[in-house]
């Protein structure tokens, strides 16, 4: 059944861009907060974005105005019967979700769909204040929602065929990548990317290197569009942060997703990146300058954990040859022990169901624009060289959290 109309709960951020998204697919949407003053900044926001984009050229006001005419707002959950399709994009508090769910059960047809944008909650968890969970799914979108194209879809314990379905469905229709996720912390995208900050944070607290030559390593070496420090200033450091701290709470706390004092330090201190003006950078000047520094000592590779670097960098960089051969091996290793976190971390979700090795993929780089998918770059890189190079870094730890990925389920 195609959805026609969308009630969308929480006029922020998020909740403000998927109604937008929504609309834009010619869906009837329904925005709703707890003040009047909330709704209309999230309208204004809306209309702000669609402006833009009519300056720009990239809109005709027509259809700026056509999108705008298909959003009401609302300050109550009441007579939405005709709903096909609720998004709740709240605050991440159980406790405050399910109240919402249960208002929206009673409200709502008995053939709606409930689906929940929570990032790092269960899906299932959310689902037992409703009498029917099966119609409650995750439809986690990734900001901003009308711009970024991906969106993972969580099946709870008890989530039915149709409600995923229909999610699925809508999300297509709405010019987004829909990828099936099973309900795990962190889904795909927000744990397989852990492993891109913490290696990161990791090897700036052992003085490895300092906060820029960390990033230019694996923007040049990996070609990603943007390093680790500059993407948790811009995601924002409070919330990439949380993101760790519950993906790692609800994974049973293993060594590889420990949180870093670091980034802890600075949430504290509420440097929390653009938003605040000060981060990993400082955004003061007419260009970001590093406003964290470390004690840069380098590292001395053993022979063995040196070649294997080489053999792995010279395999996995997508850089020009002659820029890898400029390479400094601090800057091969920054590189290579980064990437094979991310690559052994997406075998581990492989290995424990998350999702497909395509989904897998295809989420990595329409979530988080990574060059090319974990698994597929892990496999023209060899998975021999990957295991080789995770055996010799989990020999140079004492947390073991480089222990290679079962080989029976993903070929490491």
């Amino acid at each position: 059944m195609a959805v026609q109309r969308v009630v969308v709960i929480g006029a922020g951020t998020m909740g403000a861009g998927i109604a937008q998204t929504a609309a834009g697919g010619g869906c009837d949407v329904v925005l709703i907060d707890v003040t009047a003053d909330a709704v209309e900044r999230g309208i204004g926001g809306i209309r702000s974005a669609l402006d833009r984009r009519v300056d720009r050229g990239k809109m005709d006001a027509a259809d700026r105005d056509a999108l705008l005419g298909r959003i009401e707002g609302r300050t109550a959950i009441e007579g939405l019967g005709d709903v096909q399709l609720a998004i709740e994009a709240i605050v991440e508090d159980l406790g405050v979700k399910r109240k919402v769910f249960g208002q929206l059960e009673a409200t709502c047809s008995t053939d709606a769909v409930l689906a929940t944008n929570t990032s790092s909650l269960r899906v299932s968890d959310i689902a037992g204040g409703v009498a029917d969970a099966g119609r409650v799914v995750g439809m986690h979108f990734f900001n901003p929602a009308p711009v970024m194209p991906l969106v993972e879809v969580i099946a709870g314990r008890e989530s039915s065929d149709r409600a995923l379905n229909l999610v699925t469905e809508a999300a297509r229709a709405w010019g987004k990548v829909p990828v099936r996720a099973s309900d795990t912390p962190g889904f795909i995208v927000n744990r397989v990317a852990r492993g891109f900050y913490l290696e990161a944070l990791r090897m700036l607290g052992e003085g490895v290197a300092g906060v820029d030559k960390i990033d230019a390593a694996m923007k040049t070496l990996g070609t990603f569009r943007m390093g680790p420090f500059e993407l948790m200033d811009l995601v924002g450091l409070d919330v990439n942060y949380a993101v760790s701290c519950s993906v790692y709470e609800q994974s049973g706390e293993p060594a590889r997703l420990q949180p870093h004092d670091i980034q802890r330090d600075l949430v504290e201190k509420g440097h929390l990146g653009r938003k605040s003006g000060r981060g990993f950078y400082s955004y003061d000047g007419p260009s970001p300058t590093v406003d964290v520094r470390g004690d840069e000592r380098g590292i001395s590779l053993g022979g063995e954990l040196s070649d294997a670097v080489n053999r792995f960098a010279e395999c996995a960089a997508l850089c020009e040859s002659d820029v890898l051969a400029a390479a400094t091996e601090i800057d091969r290793y920054i590189f290579s022990r980064t990437l094979v976190a991310i690559m052994n971390e997406a075998g581990l979700a492989l290995g424990d169901g998350v999702a497909t090795g395509a989904d897998i993929d295809t989420a990595m780089q329409r979530g988080t624009n990574y060059p090319k998918g974990p698994l597929a770059w892990a496999k023209s890189a060899g998975h021999e060289r990957l295991a080789s190079l995770l055996r010799f870094l989990n020999e140079s730890v004492t947390d073991g959290r480089f222990a290679p990925c079962d080989k029976g389920s993903t070929g490491f």
